[in-house]
């Protein structure tokens, strides 16, 4: 689970990029997400992420006894 709650902390200093974020300086031929879009990924990849824990929760006692660490 350490390498979860790593992942977690790298998703938290993602807010402030967004927050940084200016729509207004990317111009020409280039797409790119919206503030509002990056919220959403954001949102979706810690909703993801919790799946995840809850599944090796769930699974630790078997995970254990294969010499597999959470």
């Amino acid at each position: 689970m350490a390498t979860l709650d790593m992942i977690a902390d790298v998703l938290r200093g993602v807010d402030r990029v967004i927050e940084t974020y200016d729509e207004d300086a990317m111009s020409g031929s280039w797409t790119i997400a919206t503030r509002d879009e990056l919220k959403a990924h954001r949102t979706r990849a810690f909703d993801e992420l919790d799946r995840l824990r809850t599944l090796g929760k769930k699974h630790e006692a078997e995970l254990v006894s294969r010499d597999w660490r959470l």
